[in-house]
Formats: structure tokens, C-alpha cells, sequence
């Protein structure tokens, strides 16, 4: 299932109309998430003041009467650690094919040398690049304008823009901009969608983000989940009924998950219930249960078994 917004728009007006490929990229915690979520209109990504939250490449779409955005939301660019963290550097570096133009996201003030070694690779590959300073409005003027120098000398770019998902500042700016790079062309997908994945996947990733949320410093890394069932309403006034599996890594972890008396798992599903029922407009059973698999995210099988890039 698709999710839509028909508050989008129809569709293209008669004339010439633009669509194209835009990956957010950037370090975890620089403001991908919260940025795609701004910019489409609607909750798609899992968003947390916890680093790491981002483990897929999330698609969202943008449409008014002449263009249409397609979006990327993708993996911090991370030393990896282990399985997992490897497959969500690569999930990132591949998510950078075939694009019409990239924005490089920053909240710091000098490159890694992994992004330095990323700008010079692409210093020539002939895509567009846009600078994006995010959390403008948490920021002082005069160390954003130090950052943006630094910064400046970092890469050939095609703009630079000091951006907030909060307030907004920046973004008209940015879409002017990113619409001049996109090529005329037929739209890829319906005006009124937001994105191409199915609501399971979507809250699955609430349910995760809930997790983020409620457990302490390490444990969210060692969760994945499943939604395993999915039950439409019959009527409006029916909740579709949503069966999730929060997976863990050990038996001391799960009863971290559940917590005394079960109430922890509680607090994880009233929050997440809530971004569900957000999302599909309408009430929600969610019914929570967690489960050990041992290891799974130093493991190749499993990752793939989840369906992360192994």
C-alpha cells in the first residue's frame, strides 16, 4: 500500500513539468530524518535524539503542480563497527546512484575524514551538490557563518543554505534551487503519494522509534522490528489491527524491553500506537511481543533475513 496525501495536489498543470532524484546525506544525527519529514508533509522516518536511527534508505515524495521531488533519506556515513553498521554505510554510499543532485547536510563545523574522502569522490561525478547548514534556528549567526567558511572551501557546490525543519527557514530557498537541476520530464509517481513503501515497513519503523525513545543509551542498537500482521479496519470506527515483533539480542535485554510488570513494553506501544494511528488516520490495536535472536546484527544471514543490505 501507498501512502498518500491528497493535499499534495492534482497533478502537473499543462506544460513542462520536472522530476528527479535528491539524497539527503550527512553524519548521523545531522537532521536527515527530520528534514524529509519537512519537506514531504508528513512522519516517514524514524526521527530520534539518539544517533543511528536511520538503518534503510527512506524514500519520500514531494509534488506541487510542475515538479516532483523524490527524496532519499539515508544512513549516517559512519565508521561501521560490526554487520549492521557496514550495511548501513553501504546502504548510504549506494543510495547516491543515479541521482539528479545531492544535499550535504551538516551540524558541525569541520569534515571527518570520511566525508572528506566522499566530497572528493564526488568533486568529479558532475552531480549537483548543495551545502545544507540544519538546526539554523539552534544555532548562533556568527558560528553558523564560520561554519558555512569552513565549509565552503570543502566542496564544489551548487548552493549553500542554512536550513530549518522547525521553522522552515531555508526550504522554499532550497526546493527553488534543487528544481532548477531537476530534469524536464514526465512525474514518477502519482501526485497525491508520498512514498513507495508499504504501511507495514512504515510502522514498523514507529515501532522502533518508540524503542529510541523509551530504552536507554545501547539497548535501541540492538532492536529490529517485524511487523507480522496487519488487519484493516472494516469501518471508521474499527482499529486496524497491527501484530509487531521487537526483536533483541540477548535474554537480559528483553526483559529490559518489557520492563516490571510489563510496563515498560506498554510505554513503548502507547507511543508508538499514537504515531501509527497519525499516520493512517485512524485508530489502532497494537499488540507488542519480544522475542531473542542471538547476535543478529553481527550477523550477515540475519541482516538479510531482515532485509537490510548485506
Amino acid at each position: 500500500m501507498t501512502t498518500t496525501n491528497a493535499g499534495q495536489g492534482k497533478g502537473a498543470e499543462e506544460g513542462a513539468t520536472r522530476a528527479g532524484f535528491v539524497a539527503l546525506v550527512g553524519l548521523p544525527n545531522a537532521g536527515k530524518s527530520t528534514l524529509l519529514n519537512a519537506l514531504v508533509g508528513e512522519h516517514l522516518a524514524a526521527v530520534s535524539r539518539k544517533p543511528q536511527t536511520t538503518r534503510h534508505r527512506i524514500p519520500g515524495f514531494r509534488t506541487d503542480a510542475t515538479t516532483q521531488y523524490v527524496f532519499a533519506d539515508t544512513p549516517g556515513l559512519l565508521d561501521p563497527a560490526g554487520a549492521l553498521q557496514q550495511s548501513m554505510l553501504d546502504t548510504a554510499l549506494s543510495a547516491l546512484e543515479g541521482v539528479d543532485a545531492i544535499c550535504w547536510l551538516v551540524d558541525h563545523d569541520r569534515p571527518t575524514p570520511r566525508e572528506e574522502e566522499l566530497l572528493r569522490r564526488l568533486g568529479g561525478a558532475r552531480i549537483p551538490l548543495f551545502l545544507l547548514l540544519t538546526k539554523s534556528d539552534q544555532v548562533p549567526a556568527a558560528k553558523l557563518e564560520a561554519r558555512e567558511a569552513t565549509w565552503e572551501e570543502r566542496g564544489a557546490w551548487s548552493g549553500r543554505f542554512r536550513v530549518s525543519a522547525v521553522t522552515g527557514e531555508g526550504l522554499s530557498e532550497l526546493l527553488a534551487a534543487l528544481r532548477k537541476r531537476l530534469p524536464e520530464q514526465p512525474f514518477f509517481y502519482p501526485a497525491d503519494d508520498l512514498t513507495d513503501l508499504n504501511l507495514r515497513f512504515l510502522a514498523a519503523e514507529l515501532v522502533r522509534e518508540a524503542c529510541y525513545e523509551e530504552l536507554g543509551a545501547e539497548l535501541p542498537y540492538s532492536v529490529h522490528v517485524e511487523v507480522t500482521e496487519w488487519r484493516e479496519s472494516a469501518t471508521a470506527r474499527d482499529k486496524t489491527l497491527v501484530r509487531a515483533t521487537i526483536y533483541v539480542e540477548r535474554e537480559s535485554q528483553k526483559g529490559i524491553v518489557i520492563g516490571a510488570g510489563g510496563r515498560k513494553l506498554g510505554e513503548i506501544g502507547r507511543r508508538a500506537r499514537g504515531s501509527i494511528e497519525t499516520l493512517i488516520g485512524g485508530p489502532v490495536y497494537l499488540e507488542l511481543w519480544v522475542k531473542v535472536r542471538a547476535k543478529w546484527s553481527r550477523r550477515v544471514q540475519d541482516l538479510r533475513f531482515f532485509g537490510y543490505r548485506g
